[in-house]
């Protein structure tokens, strides 16, 4: 280990302070469309060109292009043109490619900053919970964040995994509990048409997102999804797989366990419960592990709103004391997610 210093805590914390300044630099190219307007110019724009597009006041934008060229965000050629560092075009320029990292920075400034800012300090010495997530716009932002999550199932799952494939194409019963707002089980439904679908959302504008895209993409047949928590779920023995992505460690603690309970009641018997989270540490030297990252910062994140994550141990417990067995947990994505089986 290094020695640690002054010099060495004080770079650190410059180092922390300059990634708060990208991170809302990032964001208001984002709302000033800046990202899309130069990920259409592979070859760069002038400042001039830009603020011409986009309708911006050029000084401002030549000051914002300038830090974002100290910031290895963008390049230059040097007649005065910038452009997008290589692979950063998928990373912050193209909305539709499963990299694209622009509702994640939104949600950290828009919503999670902004919450913590008005409110956290209050819920800090209290103890109550943030208030302000509450509404249409909070919803779309944060199921914004994990649409590329819902991807995992098709690319890192599903091709390791034949069992659960084969099922998924003979046809199954299906049901997602926590569904946002219908990602998964609109994506499933598209790769496997023998298959039917019930999604579950205690979120009223998921659920509005949901059912609206069930219906422009014409899948009313197959897909359907209710206003519902899984602590009242009332199916009984009514489907062969029941998914949780990124679920689990959502659901308030008063009603964790009755959800889980609820879960196992609407598998039939041999049915499959499949659990998509993040692993997170029970140990603290585990908390300096890069492979909890993303675990760590949610749970931060979402605290003041009530979510509590478990550990590995936590959740395995949990899993076995409400009546599942055959219990099977791999990390996939580099350790980023653990995905948990268990049979009723």
């Amino acid at each position: 280990m290094a020695e640690i210093t002054t010099k060495t805590q004080m770079e650190k914390i410059r180092g922390f302070e300059k990634g708060f300044m990208a991170i809302h630099l990032i964001n208001l190219g984002d709302k000033l469309g800046i990202w899309e307007a130069l990920n259409k110019n592979k070859a760069g724009l002038t400042t001039a060109e830009l603020a011409s597009q986009l309708h911006l006041h050029e000084p401002y934008l030549k000051f914002w292009c300038q830090t974002a060229y100290h910031m290895e965000i963008l390049d230059s050629d040097g007649d005065g043109r910038f452009r997008l560092q290589p692979f950063l075009e998928e990373i912050l320029g193209d909305k539709s490619h499963v990299r694209n990292y622009l509702a994640n920075i939104s949600a950290d400034v828009d919503l999670i900053g902004k919450g913590m800012m008005d409110q956290g300090v209050g819920c800090f010495q209290t103890g109550d919970s943030l208030k302000s997530f509450a509404d249409f716009e909070s919803s779309r932002m944060a199921y914004a964040t994990t649409k590329n999550i819902y991807l995992a199932f098709l690319f890192m799952i599903l091709p390791k995994h034949e069992w659960l494939n084969n099922l998924l194409k003979e046809g199954v019963r299906v049901l997602d509990v926590g569904c946002g707002d219908g990602s998964l089980v609109i994506q499933l439904a598209q790769a496997f048409p023998q298959s039917r679908f019930v999604g579950i959302n205690p979120d009223g504008y998921g659920i509005e997102m949901a059912r609206a895209a069930i219906n422009e993409l014409g899948l009313g047949d197959r897909v359907s999804v209710e206003q519902v928590g899984g602590e009242t779920l009332t199916y009984k023995d009514e489907f062969d797989l029941v998914s949780m992505v990124v679920t689990l460690h959502e659901i308030f603690p008063p009603f964790r366990k009755a959800a889980m309970e609820k879960v196992y009641q609407a598998l039939k018997p041999g049915g499959t419960l499949l659990i998509l989270d993040f692993p997170y540490p029970s140990k603290l030297e585990d908390f300096r592990n890069p492979m909890y990252d993303y675990a760590i910062l949610d749970q931060f994140y979402e605290m003041c709103i009530g979510t509590i994550h478990l550990n590995v141990e936590e959740q395995n417990d949990l899993i076995r004391q409400v009546g599942f067995n055959s219990l099977n947990r791999v990390s996939i994505g580099k350790g980023m997610f653990d995905f948990v089986t268990a049979k009723k």
